[in-house]
């Protein structure tokens, strides 16, 4: 209990009263503090709070991908990232746009940990946009880069004139978004966050009542919210909308918050490949959800998986020995190679068969046929009578056979990749 409070009972009861006044102020400390009841005056405190009692976690989520998704840039100092992020960062203001900018230029960064990079300038748009005040439409303003290597520079939005960095872009990107007020100083109506990056509190909730009185009672193990611009409610699944529920701990509904791109099932994909941000509709694809798998049951959610992190708690093996004991490809391929290949793309394509981005899917299911895995338009993955959504051949076969001519990899056609996949764990 609180010092105070015992201090409180101390000097107003007296000892021969404290046991029993202990006892009751406890009992309301355990009704006010019940999830079950909304606690006033919740305010956000930081990730910086959490480490003193939790510093094992908070180091393993200090080294992931997360607390980088939006770093503010202060006093025009170039933001730092970890050292496995080899993300070019030292060419970065030299090849943004026209190459006249500096830092003081950029309000804060998009990403730039392990996919990406975009840049917010201080007018508040995306540099090089059609709107922006800076490198005005000249493109060249969002850097790719992943596994180390510096893919490309390419043109974001240089047409679109209102890119700016509002609630609508870093609800996902930051912890504590807001509608209200403004986060950059000097530019209105941008709405408001209590930290860059997604931190502890994105998971678990305001955390000022846990700092005050650190309890399992007053924090959240997950955190199911809504974003305040969600015009769905909640998560949409086949036109069941799943609302969040202040006292659940459903972490499927909490990743997929932002693991998705318009609330809805639907698998987005554009030009070729599923899009980024996709990973819950997938997933909830999946036999492996229906079966009450959630995101959790393969990931440590505090630590990262890209550059050689070890956030993956299970392996494939683990549940599925028979298929992966046998299996009728040479050494070399895992089972991810295939079931969850790089059918997904955040910055660009890699390699020269056109069926590899750089996202590993979460469909897992693959179907050996040689039509598409989209719908006609390319708009969505395919999900109907005829075709469970599901993985093609193309991506999971493809993308490493022709991959390069001179890697030792056999080409083959589509049509061989599928004979090949109908009998592969037979």
């Amino acid at each position: 209990m609180n010092k105070s409070v015992v201090e409180f009972y101390r000097s107003f009861f007296g000892k021969s009263l404290l046991i029993l006044s202990l006892t009751l102020s406890s009992v309301f400390l355990l009704t006010f503090c019940n999830k079950d009841e909304p606690i006033p005056g919740l305010a956000y405190v930081g990730s910086d709070e959490c480490k003193t009692c939790h510093m094992d976690n908070f180091t393993d989520w200090a080294a992931s991908g997360h607390p980088y998704k939006f770093t503010v840039v202060e006093n025009g100092q170039a933001p730092v990232y970890p050292t496995e992020a080899d993300n070019f960062q030292s060419q970065w203001m030299t090849t943004l746009g026209d190459g006249s900018h500096s830092w003081t230029d950029i309000a804060g960064v998009i990403g730039g940990y392990g996919w990406k990079a975009r840049f917010v300038g201080t007018d508040g748009h995306i540099v090089g946009s059609g709107g922006s005040s800076m490198s005005t439409g000249l493109g060249n303003n969002q850097i790719n880069f992943h596994g180390g290597v510096l893919h490309n520079w390419s043109n974001y939005e240089t047409s679109n004139m209102n890119k700016i960095y509002n609630y609508g872009c870093f609800k996902c990107h930051t912890t504590g978004g807001t509608q209200d007020g403004t986060w950059l100083t000097g530019v209105d109506g941008l709405g408001n966050f209590s930290e860059g990056g997604i931190g502890c509190e994105s998971c678990h909730g305001p955390g000022s009542q846990h700092v005050a009185d650190p309890t399992t009672l007053n924090i959240d193990k997950v955190y199911e919210y809504a974003h305040l611009d969600n015009s769905v409610g909640g998560l949409d699944i086949d036109g069941v909308v799943q609302m969040p529920d202040a006292n659940g701990d459903d972490v499927n509904f909490l990743c997929g918050t932002c693991h998705n791109r318009d609330y809805k099932s639907p698998i987005n994909s554009s030009g070729g490949f599923i899009k980024h941000h996709e990973q819950w509709d997938e997933f909830v694809t999946t036999a492996h959800y229906n079966t009450g798998m959630d995101c959790s049951g393969c990931h440590d959610p505090h630590k990262r998986t890209i550059w050689d992190g070890d956030g993956i708690t299970k392996t494939c093996e683990s549940c599925h020995s028979a298929p992966a004991a046998t299996t009728n490809h040479s050494a070399g391929a895992d089972c991810i190679d295939c079931h969850m290949p790089f059918a997904a793309k955040s910055g660009t394509k890699i390699g020269m068969s056109g069926f590899r981005g750089d996202v590993r899917s979460h469909l897992m299911g693959i179907t050996p046929d040689t039509a598409s895995m989209f719908v006609a338009d390319g708009s969505f993955v395919r999900d109907d009578a005829g075709r469970a959504a599901s993985l093609s051949p193309a991506y999971s076969c493809l993308g490493c056979h022709n991959d390069d001519p001179n890697d030792n990899i056999p080409d083959k056609t589509l049509a061989e990749a599928v004979a090949s996949a109908l009998d592969m764990h037979d």
